[in-house]
C-alpha cells in the first residue's frame, strides 16, 4: 500500500515538473523567436544609441565601463576570464538551482518567481524591439575588448539559428535583472548565509555584464527598474489570479459548448451520395464509365435525298439563317 502511495506520488510530481519545464521552455522559445525579429538590427542605429547611452553616462558621472574592465584585467587576467564564464554560464546555474530550491522548499515563492520570470521576458522583448542598442565590445573606439569572443563563448557567429540571442539587446540588462531574481529568491528561502550568498551572486553579476563590456552600467540600471516593473504586475497578476482562473475556465467551457453544437448539426446533415449522383445510370468498369443504353444510337439511319431533289446540306444550313 505504502509502495502504491510513493509510486502514485511520483507520477504526480514527475507530471507537474513536466509542466512547469514545458511552460517555461515554451515562454523562452516565443522570447527568443520574438526578440530577434528585429535581429540583425540596424548596425548604424544600434552604434547611434550606444553613442546616446555613453554621452548620457558621461554626463551622469557613470561612464566607468573601460575602467572597470582596465583595473580587474590588470590585478588578475584569471579574474577576468572568470568573470567571462560567469557571465556566459552563472545566469542560467543561478536561475535554475533558485527554481530548483523554491520548487521543493516554497512553491508559492516559486510560481511568484516563474510569473516574474516571464513577465520581464515580455518586457524586455518590447524594450529590445522598440530600442535596439549595441554593446560596449560593439562600439568603434571605446576601448573595450571582448572577453566572450575571445574565450569562444560567443556563439553568434557561427550560429544561423532564429532563437540564438539578439546581440544589440544591451538595454535592459536581463543578466542583471535575473540576478537579482536569484537574490529575490535567496531572501526568500531565508537563513542568513542564503542571503548574503544571493547578495554577492548579484553584485559578481554585476561586475561581470560591465568587466566583459556585454553591457553599461545604465544597462543594469533598466534592468533593475525593468524586474521592479515586472514584480509590481506579478502581484496584481496575483491579486486577480482568481478572476483570471475563472475568465479562463468560462472560456474554456464556452468553447467546448460551441464545439459540441456544431458537432452536433454536422452530425445533423443528411449527405447524399454525390458518386451515385454524379454518375447516375453509368456504369463503371475497369475505370471508364460505359454510356447507359436509354442514350446509345441503336440503328444507324441514312438520310437519302427524295428522287428530283439535291441534297445540299450546306444551303439548307445558309436558308436556315437567312430565315
Amino acid at each position: 500500500m505504502q509502495s502504491n502511495l510513493i509510486r502514485i506520488r511520483g507520477c504526480v510530481v514527475l507530471k507537474i515538473v513536466t509542466k512547469e519545464i514545458a511552460l517555461i521552455g515554451a515562454c523562452y522559445l516565443i522570447f527568443a523567436l520574438v526578440k530577434n525579429l528585429t535581429d540583425p538590427s540596424p548596425v548604424l542605429k544600434a552604434v547611434s544609441n550606444g553613442w546616446d547611452v555613453i554621452r548620457l553616462e558621461t554626463a551622469l558621472a557613470l561612464n566607468q565601463e573601460s575602467f572597470i574592465q582596465q583595473i580587474i584585467g590588470r590585478v588578475s587576467l584569471g579574474a577576468l576570464i572568470a568573470l567571462t564564464y560567469f557571465y556566459a554560464i552563472g545566469m542560467w546555474a543561478g536561475l535554475i538551482g533558485t527554481a530548483i530550491i523554491l520548487f521543493i522548499k516554497n512553491r508559492v515563492a516559486y510560481i511568484d518567481l516563474r510569473r516574474t520570470f516571464v513577465l520581464t521576458m515580455i518586457f524586455g522583448a518590447v524594450v529590445f524591439a522598440l530600442y535596439p542598442l549595441a554593446p560596449p565590445r560593439f562600439m568603434p573606439g571605446l576601448g573595450m575588448t571582448d572577453t566572450v569572443t575571445l574565450l569562444g563563448l560567443d556563439p553568434a557567429p557561427s550560429s544561423d539559428s532564429s532563437i540564438s540571442y539578439n546581440r544589440f539587446a544591451a538595454m535592459p540588462s536581463l543578466h542583471y535583472a535575473w540576478a537579482l531574481l536569484v537574490m529575490i529568491g535567496a531572501f526568500k528561502l531565508g537563513g542568513l548565509w542564503v542571503k548574503i550568498a544571493g547578495f554577492m551572486y548579484q553584485a559578481v553579476m554585476f561586475v561581470a555584464i560591465i568587466a566583459t563590456a556585454n553591457h553599461y552600467v545604465l544597462d543594469a540600471i533598466a534592468g533593475a527598474l525593468l524586474l521592479l516593473a515586472a514584480v509590481y504586475a506579478a502581484k496584481k497578476w496575483k491579486q486577480h489570479d482568481g478572476q483570471l482562473t475563472q475568465w479562463g475556465q468560462d472560456k474554456n467551457t464556452r468553447l467546448h459548448e460551441i464545439d459540441a453544437h456544431w458537432r452536433r448539426r454536422v452530425g445533423q446533415l443528411q449527405v447524399p451520395d454525390l458518386r451515385q449522383q454524379f454518375l447516375s445510370d453509368f456504369i463503371v468498369r475497369g475505370g471508364h464509365a460505359i454510356q447507359p443504353r436509354s442514350s446509345r444510337i441503336t440503328r444507324q439511319v441514312m438520310i437519302h435525298p427524295r428522287a428530283g431533289q439535291s441534297f445540299h446540306p450546306e444551303l439548307d444550313d445558309l436558308s436556315l439563317v437567312l430565315s
